[in-house]
């Protein structure tokens, strides 16, 4: 029943999620009622025809009515208070923003959702580097070191893990024109870097990379390690933790990966 783990993406505007507003002539009570009376037929079909689809489905439709009930609210800034929307910044209240949507992972974690990935659509500089990145570090600089802030404040950060970051680097050398206040710099996968905080990660540096930013120098982490490290700080075991597609089970980590004991950090 893999598709009951789909995510649901928010969208900015009055309706976060599409669809899930009721019609004008449906009450709370009518929907759940339709909602019963559909999950009776569907559950009819599974005794018939055993297709595991056919519960996904009711669950999804469970699912859709909870999310009518607390979306809502979650999604609300009134109650926000001026300190938290100062920490933040004014963008928070800008919907759709980078900003906006860090403090609406934040609210979404400390109402349960185990899983929230956030995107920065601009973050591509090929060209025009001084002035975007400027603007794009506005952007996340100050509402993602909000965000870990405040999930400590709220004692959610031991048990959050909060990963930042691409699947690539950026060469140091210039891409396109080469004057004063136009360049670029174009994709680079040898080396990069990611931020990790909470979840048990400890803090600190590691790795380090030439004076240039071109090579790894000295403890490299592959992808494979990456995904090893942060599947078992979430109590999973990578080498068994498979999928099965076209009739082969795989591994997230390929036939390789292996976890970093010294990006976490243990108790004693």
């Amino acid at each position: 029943m893999d598709s009951i783990h789909q995510g649901v993406q928010f969208s900015s505007g009055e309706e976060p999620v599409k669809y899930l507003t009721d019609p004008e002539f449906i009450n709370r009570t009518d929907r759940r009622a339709m909602l019963d009376e559909i999950s009776a037929l569907n559950n009819e079909s599974y005794k018939n025809i055993g297709d595991p689809e056919i519960v996904t489905k009711i669950q999804q439709y469970e699912l859709a009515y909870r999310m009518q009930m607390a979306v809502p609210e979650i999604t609300s800034l009134q109650n926000e208070p001026e300190s938290i929307i100062k920490m933040y910044g004014a963008d928070c209240l800008v919907p759709g923003t980078y900003a906006a949507n860090c403090l609406l992972a934040r609210k979404l974690s400390e109402n349960g959702v185990r899983f929230v990935q956030l995107y920065h659509q601009g973050w591509d500089t090929h060209g025009n580097l001084p002035k975007e990145i400027a603007g794009q570090c506005k952007d996340v600089d100050q509402s993602s070191a909000a965000l870990i802030k405040d999930l400590k404040q709220r004692g959610l950060l031991d048990e959050t893990l909060v990963i930042w970051g691409g699947e690539f680097g950026r060469t140091n050398y210039c891409q396109g024109k080469l004057t004063i206040d136009d360049y670029g710099r174009d994709h680079h996968p040898r080396c990069f870097t990611i931020l990790m905080a909470g979840g048990g990660v400890k803090p600190g540096v590691f790795g380090e990379t030439d004076d240039f930013g071109y090579n790894i120098t000295k403890l490299p982490v592959h992808v494979h390690d990456f995904q090893a490290t942060v599947m078992h700080l979430m109590g999973i075991d990578h080498e068994k933790f498979t999928f099965k597609n076209q009739g082969r089970r795989y591994r997230l980590t390929d036939v390789s990966g292996k976890v970093v004991h010294d990006l976490i950090a243990y108790k004693d």
